[in-house]
């Protein structure tokens, strides 16, 4: 894997808006225990949410005298475990075909629910310009047609980012430009002109040795990677993967002492389906593999995963 294309199609305008207010939010992201409480929380509310949905749906049948067999699913939903550990075909490298001009600010180049993904400060604004990347074309209402770096582009108006331009500039590489705060359209223009043909790589924080057989990397930050099972859709969530992430000792759970290659690592109880593995580096950091859905990736294979994983120098710690 020493490029990383985009993996997912078009997005609709809601899951636009969840993944900018994402990246808008992502610096306050809980990291370590906090986050693992957080998507705990959030898989209990999507549970509740269904039974009480299937249950309203259960009662109009019974008033017009249908009878139907109720059947829940269990929540969380198990996702299957990989069978075996791979090696992976190479480092993790995020690349971006295009490139904003020097400006004083290197870009953040990121994988995004498997969409590369570049954020660049605006000059003489208090906005960051966000561009991704996408084999096909993005989906938006309201488009009206611009010229945008020598090519018909077009507009589209959101609510949560207002407009943002989208264009072609080759078969299977479409582009589309927003800014957060929302600024004007001529603006982004402007920016979308100075973009260069050159392209941007980064590597991912951390370094496999090997990797879940079967599943995909989803989201590459400098905090994060998110290895994506095959009957999950690729999002930029932790929810329903494999989540490794850097965190601080400060955030050590209690639970069962395992060796891992010789640092010392706590592997947590499964709670609600839940777990983590959390090895000391030694250096007020910790490596963090959690599971926000019941994987029961066994826990030799899981220890020889971390054991494989080198923290890179481009690594930081997300927030708790």
């Amino acid at each position: 894997m020493n490029d990383l294309s985009p993996q997912r199609g078009a997005v609709s305008d809601v899951e636009q808006r969840v993944r900018d207010l994402m990246h808008r939010h992502a610096a306050e992201a809980p990291a370590g225990a906090a986050l693992l409480t957080v998507v705990r929380a959030e898989s209990r509310r999507r549970a509740r949410r269904t039974r009480v949905v299937v249950g309203a749906v259960v009662a109009v049948l019974a008033t017009v005298g249908v009878t139907v067999p109720l059947r829940l699913a269990a929540a969380p939903v198990a996702v299957a475990a990989p069978s075996v550990l791979a090696s992976p075909s190479g480092p993790l490298t995020v690349t971006f075909p295009l490139s904003p001009p020097p400006s004083g600010t290197d870009p953040e180049v990121r994988l995004a629910a498997g969409l590369p993904t570049l954020s660049q400060p605006l000059p003489d604004d208090a906005a960051t310009a966000t561009l991704t990347v996408s084999p096909t074309r993005p989906l938006a209402t309201g488009t009206e047609p611009i010229m945008v770096r020598g090519v018909v582009g077009y507009t589209a108006e959101s609510d949560d980012t207002g407009t943002s331009l989208i264009w072609q500039e080759a078969p299977g590489q479409w582009f589309e430009l927003r800014a957060s705060p929302a600024v004007p359209v001529d603006r982004l223009a402007g920016f979308a002109k100075g973009l260069l043909p050159q392209p941007v790589s980064v590597p991912a924080p951390f370094t496999f040795a090997l990797v879940p057989d079967g599943y995909t990397v989803d989201n590459i930050s400098p905090a994060a990677v998110t290895f994506c099972p095959p009957d999950v859709t690729a999002d930029e969530t932790f929810v329903g993967k494999l989540t490794v992430m850097l965190g601080v000792t400060g955030e050590l759970s209690t639970g069962r002492a395992v060796d891992v290659a010789g640092r010392p690592g706590i592997l947590t109880d499964p709670v609600d389906g839940f777990f983590s593995l959390q090895v000391d580096l030694g250096d007020g950091r910790l490596l963090v593999i959690q599971s926000a859905t019941p994987v029961p990736l066994p826990e030799p294979d899981l220890i020889r995963f971390a054991a494989g994983i080198t923290v890179n120098p481009n690594a930081t710690p997300g927030q708790g």
